[in-house]
């Protein structure tokens, strides 16, 4: 069967949050308001009219493996969201990969500005970021998120023509 990169089909939006939702609270001990914050985010660009907004799964031998999604900000920007890999499928690129196939789809669409959000905790992600080319656009403060003290980061990545 091989590897397969998809748009979401039936049972992608419901695995892509409860996928989150427990890794996150597993991993970082995120509470549920995080499983929430996503099937919001799911919805609102599943549910969009704009052609651009875009989720991917990524299927290893036909068990979904990772997920990536991209929207459009209100300032035209491309933003990146569900960046996750199945635990064991880590260590095998498949972010890179994702990541790369975004930057891609959003340069061809001619949008020269993607941005994430993610917290400190995060830091295998934060690496990946870095290595993209990506920068820290925020100056980042503790806060409560999620049931937790953590630091929310703001990462930007300009595509230059």
């Amino acid at each position: 069967m091989g590897a397969q990169l998809r748009t979401v089909g039936p049972g992608d939006l419901g695995w892509i949050i409860s996928m989150h939702g427990s890794i996150y609270a597993q991993e970082f001990n995120f509470n549920s308001e995080f499983e929430v914050g996503i099937a919001k985010k799911a919805l609102a660009i599943s549910e969009s009219k704009d052609p651009f907004n875009q989720i991917w799964i990524r299927e290893i031998d036909g068990e979904r493996a990772a997920s990536i999604a991209v929207s459009k900000a209100s300032d035209g920007a491309a933003f990146i969201n569900f960046v996750l890999v199945m635990d064991k499928f880590r260590g095998s690129g498949i972010a890179m990969e994702l990541m790369q196939h975004l930057i891609a789809y959003v340069r061809e669409q001619r949008i020269d500005t993607i941005r994430l959000e993610t917290f400190n905790c995060l830091i295998n992600a934060r690496k990946m970021y870095k290595k993209l080319g990506f920068k820290l656009s925020n100056i980042p403060h503790e806060s409560e998120h999620y049931g937790l003290i953590l630091e929310q980061e703001f990462w930007e990545l300009q595509l230059l023509s």
